[in-house]
């Protein structure tokens, strides 16, 4: 039963989730789609991931998704402190690379979504997280140079505070020294970014999901309507 529903998962996230790698010129673009295969809710990197983004250690919880045509992929499975849900993945990644991402977030105390780019030893990263407690709202990326990696890390400024049932896309570069940048957007409107996050040139591990650390406990959904990542 846990792999057919490990399968089922997956074969929702392929339906939505489209990873385009520039490898060649535009002219000889080269589209990733592999059914059953690029995304996984259940893998040893998930559990370390988990761990090491909260202090004390984090546990993984297994996403609960449902697919919609009108909103995409909608992910939910979080209402406790110091845990991690999210899709990861099969694939790696290298610097250089952009990542866009375009998510809502419907119903969260803690972090409705957050984005993930891990290197397997968790050594390098870059983190952006859509924080709506009290103590902590607003979003926030992070790097090696900004903080560890149980931090939320540096908050934009001025704050951005992530509004429910409105829709974001996250733009997050990474160069081919590994310094990386991220956008966020709503409305066509970009709202803020952050730079100079020294990420690591990888390779990377991408993960969508949420978080809880210590945070009023609750549900925590997103709406996931696309994610691509391209080399350039």
């Amino acid at each position: 039963m846990r792999q057919s529903v490990s399968w089922i998962l997956w074969s929702v996230a392929v339906l939505l989730l489209t990873l385009v790698q520039l490898t060649q010129p535009a002219s000889a673009q080269t589209l990733l789609l592999d059914n059953f295969t690029l995304w996984t809710s259940s893998s040893s990197f998930l559990n370390n991931l988990a761990a090491a983004t909260s202090s004390p250690a984090g546990t993984f919880v297994a996403p609960q998704t449902t697919f919609t045509g009108t909103t995409g992929l909608q992910m939910s499975g979080l209402t406790e402190d110091f845990t991690l849900t999210g899709l990861q993945s099969l694939a790696t990644f290298s610097a250089p690379f952009t990542v866009v991402a375009e998510v809502t977030p419907t119903e969260g105390t803690a972090n409705p979504f957050a984005i993930y780019l891990a290197s397997a030893d968790l050594t390098q990263y870059l983190t952006l997280h859509a924080n709506v407690s009290p103590t902590y709202e607003g979003f926030w990326a992070n790097a090696p140079n900004v903080d560890f990696l149980y931090n939320l890390g540096e908050q934009f400024s001025p704050n951005l505070v992530p509004q429910m049932n409105t829709e974001y896309k996250v733009v997050i570069q990474i160069n081919g020294t590994g310094d990386g940048t991220v956008k966020v957007y709503s409305g066509g409107k970009l709202l803020g970014t952050l730079s100079s996050l020294q990420a690591g040139t990888g390779p990377f591990y991408l993960v969508i999901g949420q978080r809880i650390g210590l945070a009023p406990t609750g549900s925590q959904v997103a709406d996931w309507a696309g994610i691509r990542i391209a080399a350039k």
